[in-house]
């Protein structure tokens, strides 16, 4: 057993000495032609992949003691990283005060998502928007604490939304530290509306977002709902994304669904499960972008290997004739295939992780205001299998062309 352990391993030094070679001196194009393919697969595959996971583990805006979240049927609330441009409710301000009525409800708001672009100074910001009607009853919302502003709506005045502008916000630390502002500080808004003008603001707080929120670092503003609606032109039709509501008494999905036909309550305990049933299309994108880099990185590598088992026919054929059994040939090409496809896929992590980098850095300083990609560790491992099934697949293509070679072994012989 010791011996054909030896025996194996000796064939696997030697495969992996000859690999060595071919990319140092005897073939060097076609060795990088083959990791670069394998490379470019794996890190599209990685990037596509993160992406899909960055859209699956998007936040949702909620306080840590919310229990339910009503959201209209084909809303965003727990897939998309801001739920801007999706379905939204209308008459929040009347329907959240009828929820308040609700002795089983400790208390409820509306909430409105919005990416705006903030100005303080000479400096300018793409922020995470997030309107509320603040009350002491209301814990964190986007993981920042509510307390320093006004309680109330006073601009919503009954629906007229000609009351008293407060002006107030609250930044997180991320916000604050990219607008170069601190409490006091003078914000203009412009809206995502056209027409909707440009609204003054001042900083009422500056606070650092709850890390379990999932927005820790990252640019967001919490201001009054009525204010945000006018600034992004909501106002018509008093619309928002989803209801937040604070309550410690069961059962009250059915009874908030029947409140609000066309909506869905999301419990907290469900809110796991809602994110895996709307993971469809990321999911879709990542088995799309397995199969892609599986077909190319193979193309590849078996295009560039195949010609040269075709060059090497005379070195192989010597080694059948010296005694080298077709086991150990096939061996040598298998070793060779997952050498070159492994290698091709360390490159391709170390190309995919820059690659999600430098999309999340672009994306959070132009458009959104999380990152869009999340390149877990597991990945690594997952670009790794994929590489070895890339050479596996390989290899019966190779182990075809070497079978060529035994012709030209028996003339050696």
């Amino acid at each position: 057993m010791s011996r054909r352990l030896a025996r194996w391993s000796g064939l696997v030094g030697v495969a992996l000495r000859r690999t060595a070679t071919k990319a140092t001196k005897t073939a060097p194009r076609q060795t990088a032609v083959s990791v670069l393919g394998v490379a470019i697969a794996v890190a599209l595959m990685l990037v596509v992949t993160a992406t899909g996971l960055g859209l699956v583990q998007g936040t949702t805006v909620r306080g840590d003691a919310v229990d339910y979240w009503v959201v209209p049927e084909g809303g965003g609330a727990s897939t998309m990283v801001v739920s801007t441009a999706s379905a939204q409710l209308g008459d929040v301000h009347d329907k959240s005060a009828a929820l308040n009525d609700d002795r089983r409800i400790e208390y409820a708001t509306p909430v409105q998502i919005s990416v705006l672009k903030v100005s303080s100074g000479g400096a300018s910001e793409y922020v995470l928007g997030v309107g509320v009607v603040p009350s002491p009853k209301l814990d964190r919302v986007a993981g920042l604490p509510t307390e320093a502003l006004s309680s109330g709506d006073p601009y919503y005045a009954n629906g007229s939304y000609h009351g008293e502008w407060t002006g107030e916000a609250v930044l997180s630390a991320g916000a604050a530290e990219r607008l170069g502002a601190n409490r006091s500080a003078n914000l203009s808004v412009s809206g995502a509306v056209s027409g909707s003008g440009s609204r003054g603001l001042r900083v009422a707080a500056v606070e650092s977002a709850a890390v379990e929120s999932g927005l820790s670092g990252m640019p967001v503003m919490i201001t009054h709902l009525s204010e945000l609606q006018t600034i992004t032109g909501a106002q018509s039709g008093d619309q928002a994304d989803q209801l937040l509501v604070q309550s410690n008494a069961g059962g009250l999905r059915s009874a908030l669904e029947s409140r609000f036909p066309g909506a869905t309550a999301v419990t907290r305990s469900g809110f796991t499960a809602q994110n895996s049933v709307d993971s469809d299309l990321p999911l879709a994108m990542g088995l799309a972008a397995l199969l892609i880099a599986v077909v190319v990185g193979t193309l590849f590598v078996a295009t560039t290997q195949g010609l040269q088992v075709e060059a090497d026919s005379e070195q192989l054929a010597a080694l059948t004739a010296i005694g080298f059994s077709r086991r150990a040939r096939a061996l040598l090409l298998v070793v060779q295939a997952l050498a070159l496809t492994l290698a091709g896929g360390a490159l391709g992590i170390v190309l995919a992780y820059l690659t999600t980098a430098a999309t999340n850095y672009a994306a959070t300083r132009a458009i959104a205001p999380v990152p869009i990609a999340d390149f877990h560790p597991l990945l690594v491992g997952y670009g790794f299998v994929v590489s070895a099934l890339i050479g596996l697949l390989v290899a019966p293509y190779l182990l075809a062309m070497e079978g060529r070679t035994e012709g030209v072994a028996e003339v050696i012989r």
